[in-house]
């Protein structure tokens, strides 16, 4: 299927990956440059016209700390934050095309993979806006972003579920419907979804997570005690956390400490600033008591995340996925055995969402060419999903694709028939005028509402003869949902205009919000005055990301594109 191969990008904070399904039907990593695995999600520039990805970059940070750009993928959907350097600014998702580029570069180099097709992974908790950018991402570094999928789905596809050979998920279990918990601790963000888990199903029941914490924070709290214990040793020496270079030695020693204490008890950690040195002995313990914090803040998530799944009604838990490296830690699995009292599996973490998002591709890439046949054929109107064919029909359309590109019939029926199930991240609504005449939020999708999702509510407009109604469209700024403007977010702002005269106060105005399986928003907006010119609105990427700004930031990029070809 090499024509049709829609690969897998994990655009991790810290480390991204590119997987593809390979002939036999298993997903696996595209090897890198150097035999690696992985890309550090770091970008050097260097100039306003030539920049380093990847390990040379985060290499070479100590040298020129201000011109690195690195856990940029906690900006997504903040249209405000620009990186600047060398004269130049760079939003979150041109500084993420450099990152895509790079590796679908490097793939290509040393594997001879030409990736263009591409799912990426989000968050699960990833609003519209960061879902936009994303998307925007791919689209700056050349790339035909076919789907945006969530991590904790992706990884729950990698460890075995809905998969399309065998009933047997897993060797000795059936495929009886499991509930687990999918505990994404990467190395920026945090992730925790309750996913309930069936053959050729996987539906997400709830999700929760902070953008803001990740296994950086571990580092971070390290370094900061080895700076203290370096302070301690030489009084009169400089802080070197108050100088850029040494700041950036410490934190790569600080990373590199916690991740060999993840393998054994302890180790030794040198700090050399200022004309003096510390040998710092560490052990696993000192890590665990510094950072305890940190983990008591993924667990009352996970606490958090469960209850929602109870008020939908799933108050069981069969199994914990781990995935991202930082949830190689040994107090993670042994926190969560002791507070849930289930199984907890770790396997493949760092490339576990690549591998899923890759099978999630070959769904992709099997089912549109799938529905095509059958669309070509009348047996389907286009648009519609393949279930709304007749059997006989999808059947027979399975069997063509198998006989043409070699596979077995079943394992064409079975990846169309896998279905994937999300919920809406984070609510959705508008502003409207209270009954004291106060603006404030109403919310029509709520987080944890199943997708796809289409809610219609109808409002008044305010006064005789209103020739003009405003529309904004906001979403839930922080873990609760809040009626109140400053714990909201506008995302987009529209106005239908032109109303006729002749409509009295009070005259509905029809919203309809329509999210796909993607968990990107549509709005409409119907005046009964102008049925016929009904106002729709596809959420920007970014409120503060303008046209203007897209396309200079898309033509920037492609600059730079053309000097690397």
């Amino acid at each position: 299927m090499s024509a049709g191969v829609v690969y897998g990008i994990d655009l991790g904070t810290t480390y991204s990956c590119v997987a593809r399904v390979n002939e036999s039907g298993e997903p696996e990593v595209i090897p890198l440059s150097g035999g690696e695995t992985t890309m550090p999600s770091v970008v050097l520039f260097v100039g306003p016209d030539d920049y380093v990805t990847g390990e040379p970059a985060r290499q070479l940070a100590r040298a020129r700390a201000d011109d690195v750009c690195a856990l940029v993928k906690r900006r997504m959907g903040d249209g405000d934050w620009r990186f600047v350097t060398a004269g130049r600014a760079w939003s979150a998702p041109a500084v993420s095309s450099l990152i895509l580029r790079a590796l679908v570069s490097d793939a290509a180099f040393a594997g001879g993979e030409s990736v263009r097709d591409v799912v990426i992974t989000v968050p699960a908790y990833f609003g519209d806006e960061e879902r936009r950018a994303t998307v925007l991402a791919g689209q700056y570094a050349g790339l035909s972003v076919v789907d945006v999928i969530n991590e904790p789905t992706a990884a729950a596809l990698s460890y075995g579920f809905a998969r399309f050979e065998s009933d047997a998920i897993f060797a000795g279990r059936t495929a009886q419907e499991e509930v687990a918990l999918v505990y994404d601790l990467g190395g920026g963000t945090f992730d925790v979804t309750v996913v309930e888990l069936a053959d050729r199903r996987v539906s997400v029941v709830a999700v929760d997570g902070d953008h803001q914490l990740g296994g950086a924070d571990w580092d971070e709290k390290l370094a900061l005690y080895l700076s203290r214990q370096f302070l301690d040793a030489h009084p009169d020496a400089e802080d070197p956390l108050d100088d850029s270079e040494a700041a950036q030695v410490l934190l790569l020693a600080a990373e590199r400490a916690k991740r060999e204490l993840t393998e054994r008890t302890e180790t030794t950690v040198a700090v050399e600033h200022d004309g003096h040195v510390l040998k710092a002995m560490l052990t696993r313990v000192d890590l665990e008591g510094l950072t305890s914090g940190l983990l008591e803040r993924t667990l009352t998530l996970t606490r958090s995340v469960l209850a929602a799944a109870s008020t939908r009604g799933v108050t069981r838990l069969d199994r914990v996925l781990l995935v991202g490296g930082s949830s190689r830690m040994p107090a993670v699995a042994r926190r969560l055995t002791a507070e849930l009292g289930v199984p907890v599996e770790l396997r493949d973490p760092d490339l576990a969402v690549a591998k899923g998002a890759a099978i999630y591709g070959e769904k992709k890439a099997i089912e549109r060419l799938v529905l095509a046949d059958l669309v070509s054929r009348g047996q389907l109107t286009d648009g519609a999903a393949p279930d709304a064919a007749a059997p006989a029909d999808l059947a027979a359309a399975c069997r063509r694709l198998a006989a043409a590109f070699g596979l077995t019939a079943e394992r064409v029926r079975r990846t169309v028939e896998v279905q994937v199930v999300n919920v809406v991240s984070r609510g959705f609504g508008v502003l409207a005028l209270d009954r004291f005449g106060e603006r404030s939020a109403v919310f029509l999708v709520h987080r944890n509402d199943r997708l796809p999702a289409v809610v219609r509510r109808s409002f008044g407009t305010v006064r005789d003869d209103q020739d003009i109604v405003s529309l904004q469209v906001v979403e839930q700024g922080g873990g609760v949902e809040s009626t109140r403007i400053e714990d909201i977010k506008i995302i987009a702002q529209a106005d239908i205009t032109g109303i006729p005269p002749g409509f009295p106060s009070g005259t509905p105005i029809e919203i309809t919000f329509r999210m796909g399986f993607d968990g990107i928003l549509e709005v409409t907006a119907l005046h009964e005055g102008m049925a016929d010119r009904p106002l729709t609105v596809r959420v920007e990427t970014s409120a503060a990301l303008s046209q203007a700004d897209v396309a200079r930031e898309r033509d920037a990029v492609a600059r730079l594109r053309r000097r690397e070809g």
